[in-house]
């Protein structure tokens, strides 16, 4: 398990190319589920929009960054507003997701969400290395070369498209770690990473812990 430092935090690495909010909780036994008018008025407010929100830019300067195209690796929370204004339902997987998955479709930032007993060592964020990969939550294999990836001392884990199996949440999970993904000229993602440490406290009745150490 990953050892833990003040919390919130914005973490900048990777040449100025990326940085991360660091945030982690307890959740409680059972977890409290999200509340399904919650959800529907999130998607209500994303099927109403008149136009794509900014957020896409941002997403999409964050790939760019890494010299990897946005448009064949969707940013997670552009994949998840087109999925919801196509008018298919809202995923239901576990509070910890949910809450997670509403978070990014209102902030329009990519979130990254581990179990904290599933992570060995310190957290490393880089660039994914030729050939690099893991396996990723019902995708198969997820290619990791050139995205922004974080890694631990067993190998990468998670990346703002699609989190890997290894360090996936499930219904034994009790604490977790929770990613933001930047880009460093993003605007104000300390407002962000404050409302997300709030608002996933208030959806799942989590208690918010110290943030892990800084990545190298």
């Amino acid at each position: 398990m990953t050892a833990f430092h003040a919390l919130p935090d914005l973490v900048n690495t990777v040449e100025d190319r990326l940085l991360l909010g660091m945030l982690a909780f307890r959740l409680p036994d059972p977890p409290r589920e999200v509340d399904a008018g919650h959800i529907e008025e999130v998607c209500r407010r994303v099927r109403a929009a008149d136009a794509p929100p900014r957020g896409f830019t941002f997403g999409r300067r964050l790939y760019h960054g890494f010299g990897v195209d946005p448009t064949r690796h969707r940013p997670s929370p552009e994949a998840m507003w087109r999925r919801i204004r196509k008018g298919l339902e809202f995923p239901r997987v576990h509070p910890a997701v949910d809450a997670t998955n509403l978070l990014a479709l209102e902030l329009q930032v990519s979130f990254g969400l581990y179990d904290a007993e599933k992570i060995r060592g310190d957290m490393i964020a880089a660039a994914g290395e030729e050939g690099e990969g893991y396996e990723g939550i019902g995708r198969g294999r997820i290619s990791l070369e050139g995205k922004p990836v974080l890694r631990d001392e067993t190998g990468p884990f998670g990346n703002p498209s699609a989190d890997s199996a290894r360090t996936r949440i499930t219904p034994a999970t009790r604490v977790l770690i929770q990613v933001l993904f930047f880009h460093p000229r993003d605007p104000d993602p300390e407002a962000a990473t404050h409302y997300a440490l709030h608002e996933f406290c208030r959806l799942t009745g989590a208690s918010p812990l110290e943030a892990p150490t800084d990545p190298a």
